[in-house]
């Protein structure tokens, strides 16, 4: 399962969500994967709004057991695709194209992915 940026930031500041993401990221801890383009957009939104707390919750996330994968080509050319094909950001993109490259359903809070070809986990 392909985690989106906003499950983790509902997690880590306290929004409406927390709770579900927090569970689903429970249930599914064995197949839990992100692209590293994902890790950044968490990374830069902790260090924007938490920074006092940034290096905790850097080190909390980086060891939550989420496998962090980089792009390839074929992810680029994906996420480009994606781009022009769907209302997504940049990092909705690559998580897109990670799910499609793993085969796998993305994790997400983000209403935008519900009209994506690929299988979405939503509340």
């Amino acid at each position: 399962m392909v985690v989106d940026t906003s499950v983790i930031l509902a997690i880590y500041f306290g929004e409406a969500q927390a709770a579900w993401g927090a569970e689903q990221l429970n249930l599914n801890a064995a197949e839990l994967r992100m692209s590293t383009v994902n890790l950044t957009e968490v990374l830069i939104r902790l260090r924007d709004r938490q920074p006092t707390l940034f290096p905790e919750l850097q080190q909390r996330l980086l060891s939550s057991g989420i496998r962090f994968i980089p792009p390839d080509e074929t992810q680029a050319v994906t996420a480009a695709e994606a781009r022009l094909r769907f209302p997504l950001n940049l990092g909705d993109c690559f998580a897109y194209a990670l799910a499609r490259a793993e085969q796998c359903p993305i994790l997400t809070l983000d209403e935008d992915f519900k009209s994506l070809d690929v299988p979405v986990v939503i509340p």
